[in-house]
């Protein structure tokens, strides 16, 4: 094979590696509201383990059953992609992640974000959830995805489609029965949506240690 012929071979390969899509995507979002276009590339989360896991998903079924068809329980650390991603953007998120040094998550006590409707679970340390999610943010998929509407403040839902006056009943409601606690957090996932709008998980990543 000619020099120039094997420069064009390796320019193919080349491009095709780097343009590979990690995982399939939806195609037709026109039946999707407004909000849920945003998150048609997903984002990484983190995912507990039992029994917050069960306990939360429980109460989710009971007062907010939309929600959770919509995703299970989880903590949202980044914004979503706003592409889709490719191997090669996959392999720096995962140089990215085995960097961090796994760490211990407290869940609970019951909070909200009043007026917008909804009760979550606090999530601490704010510090290192913070650092997770601004070293994961450098990644080159993040280069282009709009702003944050809030401020990062980690937790995990509990019932969001609901009111405002439902929420102030959630807040006594469950104020003895809602779980306080805290497990070890050794991997972030990478969850999309499907057609329904159901978050599946694609891929988990591990920090070292």
């Amino acid at each position: 094979m000619r020099r120039r012929d094997t420069i064009k071979v390796y320019h193919i390969h080349r491009d095709y590696f780097k343009k590979k899509m990690l995982t399939d995507y939806v195609t037709d979002i026109s039946r999707w509201e407004a909000w849920q276009k945003e998150y048609r590339y997903g984002g990484l989360m983190i995912i507990p383990p039992d029994p917050p896991f069960a306990r939360v998903e429980t109460l989710r079924k009971k007062y907010d059953p939309k929600g959770q068809a919509i995703c299970c329980p989880h903590i949202s650390v980044t914004v979503p992609f706003p592409r889709a991603l490719s191997d090669a953007n996959w392999y720096e998120i995962k140089s990215i992640v085995s960097g961090i040094k796994p760490f211990t998550i407290k869940y609970g006590p019951l909070i909200n974000f009043l007026p917008n409707p909804g009760v979550c679970l606090a999530i601490e340390p704010l510090a290192e959830m913070d650092n997770l999610r601004a070293a994961l943010e450098k990644a080159a998929a993040f280069r282009g995805a709009p702003p944050r509407k809030y401020p990062f403040l980690p937790h995990m839902t509990i019932a969001e489609f609901i009111t405002e006056e439902e929420t102030k009943e959630l807040m006594v409601k469950l104020e003895k029965v809602a779980p306080v606690g805290s497990f070890f957090c050794t991997r972030v996932f990478y969850a999309v949506p499907d057609k329904y709008f159901h978050f599946t998980e694609r891929g988990g990543l591990g920090f070292y240690g």
